[in-house]
């Protein structure tokens, strides 16, 4: 009769813990590729974030950049706006005398001392000439239209005017305060984003004013983009 053998404890004892021990790796390796799986996963995540913090960054330095452009040409324009105003009592002045709009010593001298002034501070000579030069036709092309309006419509007219000796101080202060002004901005009349700041602060000079002085605040920034 054949006698069967009972199981080894010891063979028993083996293959169960080969058995935990191969559970046991495999859970390890579960783990691990969870984690490996995860950190893919985060990856893109990542770096999306990171490209989005970047571009925010170069955005918002953009940004500031143009707000700096926008403060100086804002000064520069307020000058503007002042000068140009002072063409209205010249034109009374100058209608009350008979004296001619054109003036190409007194506009020369002009020309002259503002540049003299912008060599002494730093400031690009050049684009003060072009500025002050375009003040100049600016508060011509006022004068010429009040004057024809007068002349069409004499009811209009003025029958009192300051001298132009108590004017003409005004605008050489303004003038001087001017060329300090585009020496702050000249970085600005070379910035490719010139053209798009003019024309803002055209808008924000123009507010309230008629069309002869709009006209006078377009041709006065004319020249102040050299890019």
């Amino acid at each position: 009769m054949n006698t069967i053998t009972p199981p080894s404890p010891l063979g028993t004892n083996r293959r169960s813990r080969t058995q935990r021990a191969v559970v046991v790796v495999l859970a390890v390796a579960l783990v691990a590729s969870t984690g490996v799986l995860a950190v893919l996963a985060a990856t893109p995540a990542s770096a999306a974030t990171m490209t989005s913090a970047s571009t925010t960054t170069s955005e918002q330095q953009v940004a500031a950049a143009d707000q700096t452009d926008s403060t100086h040409l804002d000064e520069v324009g307020s000058l503007v706006l002042r000068r140009l105003l002072l063409a209205d009592p010249v034109a009374q002045s100058k209608w009350l005398s008979g004296k001619p709009i054109a003036d190409p010593v007194r506009e020369q001298a002009v020309v002259d001392e503002a540049v003299s002034l912008a060599r002494q501070q730093g400031v690009d000579p050049d684009l003060v000439t072009r500025v002050v030069r375009s003040q100049i036709a600016a508060s011509k092309v006022v004068q010429r239209g009040l004057i024809t309006s007068w002349t069409h419509h004499p009811a209009t007219a003025p029958t009192t005017a300051p001298d132009l000796a108590t004017i003409r101080p005004q605008l050489d202060a303004i003038d001087t305060d001017l060329v300090a002004a585009i020496g702050a901005a000249q970085a600005t009349a070379g910035s490719p984003q010139c053209a798009h700041l003019v024309v803002a602060e055209r808008k924000r000079l123009s507010a309230g004013l008629d069309s002869l002085h709009r006209k006078g605040i377009r041709d006065a920034l004319a020249g102040f983009c050299t890019a």
